[in-house]
């Protein structure tokens, strides 16, 4: 399949699941039904999770008008309790030890979220949704948000 193919597929599987774009603080809610998630602090080890995203975040807005608030960010980490809910996402990253958690980190002035875990973080990122003038005009981000319900459907 080409690229022009896929486009078309992706459009024709998935325009029916998009959903307008929600606050990080709506989507933490959301999970917060479905899973046991609750704030945590961070180890040292974990610790340099949230530095190579708040790394991540700085780089990917440093000409972006938010600019001068970068040295503001505030950033919250939650932790997934790991229960029957949760089994499902600490069996697909293979965590057994005790002492690993799956992690969840927002920073609601970027509106940003992220996880250690890479199936839960496109879970959320679906959830969260995208602005409707990426769906209108068809951007690149409109693409890469259905991409991610086809990733989401090959993983469960």
């Amino acid at each position: 399949m080409d690229h022009v193919e896929y486009k078309a597929y992706l459009k024709q599987q998935y325009s029916h699941e998009i959903r307008p774009l929600q606050s990080v603080n709506d989507v933490i809610s959301a999970f917060q039904k479905k899973l046991d998630i609750v704030e945590t602090e961070l180890s040292e080890s974990e610790a340099i999770f949230l530095k190579m995203t708040m790394l991540n975040y700085i780089n990917v807005h440093k000409n972006d008008p938010i600019k001068s608030n970068l040295d503001n960010l505030n950033f919250i980490s939650y932790e997934v309790v790991r229960n029957e809910k949760s089994d499902h996402y600490y069996n697909h990253m293979g965590i057994t030890s005790d002492n690993e958690r799956i992690l969840v980190i927002i920073e609601s002035q970027l509106n940003a979220i992220t996880s250690n875990c890479e199936e839960l973080k496109v879970d959320m990122i679906i959830e969260r949704g995208i602005d409707t003038p990426h769906v209108n005009q068809e951007t690149s981000e409109f693409f890469a948000y259905l991409m991610l319900f086809d990733s989401h459907n090959e993983n469960h």
